[in-house]
């Protein structure tokens, strides 16, 4: 039987006791192993890796790190690569998500990091990289040096595999030691990132330590919060709000909570020549994932005027799914899950008997229905369509997930806009299919509703390297900068012996 340990921690640290888990693979059973962790062993290992920060990722430049990220990255992109090997087989055993989707998504993810894209993230983000290693000129005329936290505290979610890696590169940027709390629901991605940088650097990676326990142990949350420089959290936003209060005052706390992602379709892209892509491309950003990522939509505005309705959209969209759900079938949920899908499309089908009935003359996707109507899977609760005639009719933004989606027709898409504002404070990711001539426009208008990004349909599950997450930034919401002031260099100079 293989034993796969579910945690990294550097070199020299011993953990005395461990407990277990067993999962079943396609290629038989394994045994995760995990430590028993105290607040005292919380304490130490943020001490070990803090001290060997000091020791080493300190001093490092910016251009070394991004460097020794490259090249673990790079070792992802072999297909026989061991951890990359590991991650195929046990995330979709311990996850539900299917197997080959979450090979795909994982190497594409993975790519983000590459050298190029880390260089092109910072040059994003800052005047110069270099700022986080030394002092550089600023506009004002002195001088500017960007330090990061000695030790970040890392809460990572499990609803997407890879995300940890984000989260964990942001930090080793900014020269942090880390100290992460993976959650049982996924707990292997950001061991074997550790591990993959401990190939290329053991010494960065002895900066590093990962750990899993149960959400909600205050006892070791409260010593890693107490113990860290900077807190970052994802997870659901009753996690996140739990943590925030704990948080001392001036420490920095990133909190990623739960999102709503949503996309507006234009006319033009449900012409003869462009339905059929537009379409599938709709399709992938609710099955990737099964809509868990927050990047995910869980509502699609579709125009009136094109050459198929938004009733015919919802129709093709639900096929579309139909297939998606043949190629990568879709996790299995809870029963609670399970409970509230059912309970969404019960919802719609009494809304309809309230509403004016479809126009005769056919199925309701061959008029334009003036009534709500639920397009559902022939099994289960595997893709749900709940179709609204209008923004008056829909329920609520979100959905259930797990491949639930909200399909409402509007006559132009800046009429989707008020049925925005109530939910300004969850809205993430926004999707656009339209020209080019509407475009900034548009992309005007939602901005003004708390979106932070914008991207094509298709894509919504993945965000490009130099992406501001929740609108904030990953490494400037993070340092603090120390100023040297103008003219204090030539002061100095006033002492040089040979000064004049």
């Amino acid at each position: 039987m293989n034993v796969i340990d579910i945690f990294h921690a550097p070199r020299g640290f011993v953990f005395q006791d461990f407990e277990t888990r067993g999962i079943v693979t396609d290629h038989g059973e394994v045994t995760l192993r995990y430590p028993v962790l105290t607040a005292e062993i919380i304490r130490d290992l943020c001490g070990t890796v803090r001290r060997n920060r000091l020791q080493a990722l300190s001093a490092y430049s910016v251009e070394r790190i991004v460097d020794v990220i490259g090249k673990a990255v790079e070792l992802w992109t072999d297909p026989d690569y061991e951890e990359r090997l590991l991650a195929e087989s046990l995330i979709p055993a311990i996850t539900g998500y299917d197997a080959t989707m979450t090979r795909i998504e994982l190497k594409r993810y993975m790519r983000m990091f590459r050298r190029r894209e880390l260089l092109r993230f910072l040059d994003d983000e800052l005047s110069s990289p270099r700022i986080l290693d030394e002092y550089r000129p600023n506009k004002s005329g002195g001088y500017t040096r960007l330090y990061g936290p000695d030790l970040t505290f890392h809460v990572f979610s499990s609803n997407v595999p890879g995300i940890p890696v984000w989260s964990m590169t942001m930090s080793l940027l900014t020269k942090s030691a880390i100290i992460g709390k993976s959650s049982f629901d996924e707990p292997l991605m950001p061991v074997l990132f550790a591990r993959s940088l401990a190939q290329i650097d053991p010494d960065l990676a002895d900066a590093l330590a990962v750990v899993p326990w149960r959400g909600g142990t205050v006892e070791l949350e409260d010593m890693a919060i107490g113990e860290a420089n900077a807190v970052i959290a994802y997870g659901s936003s009753h996690t996140t709000e739990a943590i925030r209060p704990r948080v001392g005052t001036g420490k920095p706390f990133l909190s990623y909570g739960a999102r709503i992602g949503f996309s507006l379709i234009g006319r033009e892209a449900l012409r003869a020549d462009t339905h059929v892509q537009t379409v599938h491309r709709m399709a992938v950003d609710v099955a990737t994932y099964d809509q868990q990522s927050c990047l995910a939509p869980q509502t699609i505005f579709v125009e009136r005027g094109g050459v198929i309705s938004p009733a015919q959209t919802a129709e093709l969209l639900a096929r579309e799914l139909d297939s998606q759900q043949r190629k990568y079938p879709r996790s299995v949920p809870s029963d609670e899950e399970s409970l509230a899908i059912r309970r969404a499309r019960s919802e719609t089908e009494m809304k309809a008997l309230f509403m004016a009935a479809p126009a005769p003359g056919g199925s309701a996707a061959q008029n334009d229905p003036q009534a709500p109507f639920v397009i559902e899977s022939p099994q289960g609760t595997n893709w749900t369509v709940l179709y609204f005639p209008n923004t008056d009719s829909l329920t609520s933004l979100a959905t259930p997930l797990n491949r639930t989606i909200n399909l409402v027709a509007v006559d132009q898409l800046e009429n989707a806009l008020p049925a925005l504002k109530p939910y300004r404070a969850w809205l993430q990711t926004c999707a656009i299919a339209a020209s080019s001539s509407r475009l900034f426009t548009l992309a005007q208008h939602v901005g003004e509703y708390g979106i932070d990004r914008i991207c094509p349909i298709g894509e919504m599950n993945r965000a490009k390297s130099g992406w501001h997450h929740d609108g904030g930034f990953n490494i400037l919401d993070l340092v603090r900068a120390v100023d040297i002031e103008r003219n204090t260099d030539r002061y100095s100079d006033t002492f040089d012996i040979d000064y004049e």
